[in-house]
C-alpha cells in the first residue's frame, strides 16, 4: 500500500513538471513570436538600386499623378548611396510623415506634401508579408521628394512673391543657395533619426511667426466650436446706454475668447467692463481707441472665424519670405498697420504711428539700408502733381508765394514764377518743377530720411500731424511720413557721436538751413505688409487690408502644389 502511494505520489508530481515545463515552452514561444515583431524595426534595401535609378532616371513615378519636384537634389542624394532606398528605418518614415502633417499647423496644406498617400503607401508595405521592392523604391523616393518640398516651402515659402502683382519686393531666402549640401544634411538627418527635429530648425524662430503659428491654432478651435454670429449695424453704442445688441456683443467676445464670462447688472447696458473689453479689442484691430461700439469695430467683429484664419495662414507665408536671417538692428515698418519699430537686438527701441500711401499710390513693400537724414528739406512735387499747381497758380497769382513755392528747371536753376505766362501752361507743356523751400508748410516737414530704391519712397515728417489720429492713414503718394520723427533722428545720429541730442537738432532745425547728416551706422529698413502678427507685448493682433492684397495670397496658398 505504501508503494502504490509512492507512485501515485511521483506520477503526480510528474505530470506538474511536464504541464509546467509545456507552459514555459508556449510563453517562450508566444514571446518569440511577440518579439519578432516588435524587433522589426526597418526595411530591408537590398535589390533596390535598380528601382530607385529607373525612377531617377524618368523624373516621375509611375502610375502616380506628379513628376519629381527635386530631381538634381535627389539624384545627388541617391547617388551617394549608390541608389539604394533611404528610409529603411520605420522611425525615420514615421517622423517623415509626422513632419509633412504638421506643416498645417505652418498654414500649408500636408496633402501639396502626398501626406495621406505616404501614409496609406507605408501602411500598405508594412502590411505585405513579402516586401515589394519596387513599390519600396517608390514610396522611398516620393518620401524624399515630398519632405524635400516641404523643407524649401518652411524656408522659402510655398508661394512664388514675385507671382503676386506689386506685392513683393524683397529677395526671399531660397533654399537651395541657403543650404548647400541638402543631400547630406538629409543623409545626416537619417542617420541620427533626427528628421522631425531637422525640419523644426528650418521654420522661422522669429516670435511673430511662433505667435502667428499659436493664433492659428486657437482661431482653429473657434471654428471648431462653431465660430460666432454677426453683430447687426447701427448706431454707435456709448458707455452707460442701452441696446438689444449688447447681449449679441457679449456672445460674440465670449466665442472668440475676448472676454471672460460675467454676470452684469443688465444685459442690454453697454457696461462700464464692456466698454473697457472694447478699448482692448480696438487695439486689437487698429481701430481708434475709444471704447464705443461703432462702425469699424463692429466691421472687425463681423469678420468670419474662416477668414481670419486665412488671414493668418497669409501672414505666415509673408514670415517665411521675410522672418530668416534678419539682421540684429533694423526699421520695419508695417504698411498696413501704419506703424514704424526700431529694433536692436530683438528689443523695441522705438515705436511711432505712420502715414502711407493712398491706394492709388500705394507704399511697396522692400529691403534698403538707411544711409543719411536732410534736415530743413526741400520737397519737389511730382510730375503727378503739377496740374493741380499750375490750376492753383492761374486762380491766384499769390498762391505759390503763400506756399512758400518756387518755379525751378531741370538743372537747378530757380526763376521768376511772377513773369512766367501761366495761362499758356498745362500738365503736359509745363517745362519745369515746383519746389517748396524750408518752413513749416513744407510738406516732408523739418527732415526726411534717405535710402536708396527704385520707387522715390523716403521717410519724412509731415505737418499735418492732426492725421495721426485717424485708424486708417493711407494719406500719402507713396511716402512714409512719421510722427516720432524726432526721436527717430536722435537714435539713428546716436552712432555718430558728434552730440546730435534733442538740443542739438532743434538748434540746426531752428536754423532754417538745409542740412545733410550721412549716417555712420547704416541700418537697414525693410517696409512689409502685416495684416495679422504679434507685437513686441506679445499681443496678437489684426489689420485692415488696405491694398486688398490678402485674397490673391490665399487664393495662392490654397491651389494645389503644382509638381510638374
Amino acid at each position: 500500500m505504501l508503494r502504490n502511494l509512492l507512485l501515485l505520489v511521483v506520477s503526480i508530481f510528474l505530470m506538474l513538471s511536464c504541464k509546467q515545463l509545456s507552459d514555459k515552452r508556449n510563453k517562450n514561444n508566444e514571446k518569440s513570436k511577440t518579439s519578432g515583431v516588435v524587433e522589426t524595426k526597418s526595411f530591408n534595401n537590398e535589390g533596390t538600386a535598380d528601382f530607385v535609378a529607373e525612377l531617377l532616371n524618368s523624373k516621375a513615378i509611375e502610375g502616380h499623378s506628379y513628376k519629381l519636384y527635386n530631381p538634381t537634389i535627389l539624384d545627388e542624394f541617391y547617388a551617394r548611396r549608390g541608389n539604394l532606398t533611404a528610409w529603411t528605418s520605420f522611425k525615420n518614415i514615421e517622423d517623415a510623415l509626422s513632419a509633412l502633417y504638421q506643416t498645417y499647423d505652418d498654414g500649408l496644406d500636408p496633402q501639396d506634401y502626398r501626406y495621406g498617400e505616404l501614409k496609406e503607401l507605408y501602411s500598405d508595405l508594412r502590411n505585405d508579408s513579402i516586401l515589394d521592392k519596387s513599390a519600396y523604391a517608390q514610396f522611398d523616393v516620393m518620401l524624399s521628394d515630398a519632405l524635400l518640398t516641404a523643407a524649401a516651402h518652411l524656408v522659402s515659402g510655398k508661394v512664388n512673391p514675385a507671382s503676386l502683382k506689386n506685392q513683393w519686393s524683397i529677395e526671399v531666402v531660397n533654399y537651395n543657395q541657403k543650404y548647400q549640401d541638402i543631400p547630406g544634411m538629409l543623409q545626416k538627418a537619417l542617420d541620427n533619426e533626427s528628421i522631425k527635429e531637422e525640419v523644426e530648425k528650418l521654420k522661422p524662430s522669429h516670435y511673430m511667426y511662433t505667435g502667428l503659428k499659436q493664433a492659428l491654432k486657437d482661431f482653429r478651435k473657434f471654428e471648431l466650436n462653431g465660430g460666432w454670429d454677426s453683430i447687426p449695424e447701427g448706431k454707435t453704442i456709448k458707455k452707460g446706454e442701452h441696446d438689444a445688441r449688447v447681449p449679441l456683443l457679449r456672445k460674440r467676445l465670449l466665442a472668440s475668447g475676448e472676454m471672460e464670462p460675467y454676470q452684469p447688472a443688465d444685459s442690454t447696458v453697454y457696461d462700464a467692463r464692456l466698454f473697457e473689453i472694447i478699448k482692448l479689442v480696438q487695439k486689437k484691430y487698429g481701430i481708434v481707441v475709444d471704447g464705443n461700439l461703432g462702425k469699424s469695430t463692429v466691421e472687425a467683429l463681423n469678420m468670419s472665424v474662416d477668414y481670419r484664419i486665412q488671414q493668418i495662414r497669409a501672414n505666415l507665408e509673408r514670415g517665411r519670405w521675410v522672418l530668416q536671417d534678419l539682421e540684429k538692428k533694423y526699421i520695419a515698418v508695417n504698411i498696413a498697420g501704419f506703424e514704424l519699430y526700431l529694433i536692436d537686438d530683438g528689443l523695441e527701441v522705438l515705436t511711432s504711428p505712420v502715414m502711407v500711401g493712398r491706394y492709388q499710390t500705394q507704399t511697396p513693400v522692400f529691403k534698403s539700408t538707411m544711409s543719411y537724414i536732410v534736415l530743413n528739406p526741400t520737397w519737389t512735387v511730382p510730375r503727378s502733381l503739377n496740374a493741380q499747381y499750375i490750376a492753383n497758380q492761374k486762380k491766384n497769382p499769390s498762391y505759390l508765394d503763400k506756399e512758400n513755392m518756387e518755379v525751378v528747371t531741370y538743372s537747378g536753376k530757380v526763376l521768376d514764377h511772377k513773369t512766367l505766362k501761366w495761362e499758356k501752361y498745362n500738365e503736359a507743356n509745363f517745362p519745369y518743377m515746383f519746389r517748396q523751400s524750408p518752413g513749416p508748410k513744407n510738406a516732408l516737414g523739418e527732415m526726411k530720411f534717405m535710402f536708396p530704391n527704385d520707387y522715390s519712397i523716403y521717410l519724412h515728417d509731415t505737418p499735418s500731424r492732426g492725421l495721426f489720429t485717424r485708424d486708417l492713414r493711407a494719406f500719402s503718394h507713396g511716402c512714409i511720413r512719421t510722427k516720432e520723427i524726432h526721436a527717430l533722428a536722435e537714435e539713428l545720429l546716436k552712432a555718430n557721436n558728434e552730440g546730435w541730442t534733442q538740443a542739438k537738432l532743434k538748434k540746426e532745425l531752428a536754423s532754417g538751413k538745409t542740412i545733410t547728416v550721412n549716417l555712420k551706422e547704416r541700418i537697414p529698413i525693410l517696409l512689409l505688409y502685416w495684416t495679422a502678427g504679434i507685437g513686441f507685448n506679445q499681443n496678437f493682433y489684426f489689420k485692415s487690408d488696405i491694398y486688398h492684397r490678402d485674397d490673391a495670397l490665399i487664393d495662392a496658398l490654397n491651389q494645389p502644389f503644382a509638381y510638374q
